[in-house]
């Protein structure tokens, strides 16, 4: 699905260029089965996406960490009818339209946006790690890392909402139903029997990445090798499962970063979080265009 242009040889390993991007991007996009499990979960949570110019935006209901588009751009040119569509799927559900933008998008993209009124909300290093077949896995001793089933999906989802809370509420809710989905890299770490942490992720076949994230400690357990060992135990499953490459994206220079750079992970480009909001559900922040 993925294989090499012309002249690939000559550039440099593990170079990024727009279509590894693309490979990378779907780590955090919103695939169909990720999205029909949650709406399985929960059939009342007021799920929508809508595939925009080659992004997908999501909207997982008013309080969900990650309303935004990603993708956007990477797979050919963005018009302003295009930033329209996706003002107007998050205006008419009353929240910010966030849209992820790759360094790798259309240019075009920035431009639009600047336009808008649009204020930078964060930035995001995205992280890769080729991967190899025989990846090494020794948890320490008195540390046991299981498998999430649908039987532990709730110690599970807890130990994640309670590993973020100190930096980000989060609904024990935005991880039900993902235990069983296909390619799942769901972990549950336990110490001497009791739940220390736990890590989320995803095997993409079509693109040979293992998506890597969610990885929370709970605060009794840090500094016990907890974060480390989920990591290689994710980067021993995917190369198990013929995975080329991992991804994770993280806060620049945060704790989670250093981890993953100690792992060999490196920096493959930053990503900027754009945010545009709403006054009131008539009306766009001053500055901007009527009725977006």
């Amino acid at each position: 699905m993925f294989e090499p242009q012309g002249g690939i040889s000559q550039l440099p390993p593990d170079f990024v260029d727009q279509e590894f991007a693309r490979r990378l991007e779907m780590a955090e996009t919103a695939l169909p089965d990720w999205v029909e499990a949650q709406r399985s979960h929960n059939p009342s949570r007021p799920i929508a996406t809508e595939t925009i110019a080659g992004g997908v935006a999501f909207f997982g209901g008013p309080a969900y960490p990650a309303n935004q588009i990603v993708g956007m751009g990477l797979y050919g040119g963005v018009t302003a009818a295009d930033v329209d569509r996706v003002e107007d799927f998050y205006h008419s559900r009353d929240v910010p339209s966030t849209i992820v933008v790759s360094p790798l998008a259309d240019p075009a993209l920035l431009t639009l946006l600047g336009q808008r009124s649009y204020r930078i909300a964060e930035f995001n290093s995205v992280l890769i790690r080729r991967i190899h077949p025989d990846e090494p896995f020794l948890p320490p001793a008195g540390m046991v890392i299981e498998r999430v089933s649908e039987a532990t999906e709730g110690p599970w989802s807890r130990a994640i909402a309670q590993g973020f809370s100190e930096i980000v509420p989060v609904s024990e809710d935005v991880f039900g139903g993902l235990a069983a989905l296909p390619g799942a890299l769901n972990f549950l770490a336990r110490i001497d029997g009791s739940v220390a942490g736990g890590c989320g992720g995803r095997i993409i076949h079509g693109a040979r990445i293992a998506a890597l994230h969610g990885t929370a400690t709970l605060p009794p357990f840090r500094q016990c090798g907890v974060q480390s060992a989920l990591i290689a135990c994710r980067l021993r499953e995917a190369g198990l499962a013929g995975c080329e490459y991992a991804v994770v994206s993280t806060q620049p220079g945060s704790g989670s970063q250093r981890n993953m750079e100690r792992r060999g992970f490196r920096v493959a480009y930053t990503k900027v979080v754009l945010m545009r909001e709403w006054t009131k559900r008539s009306q766009p922040v001053a500055g901007g265009e009527d009725g977006h």
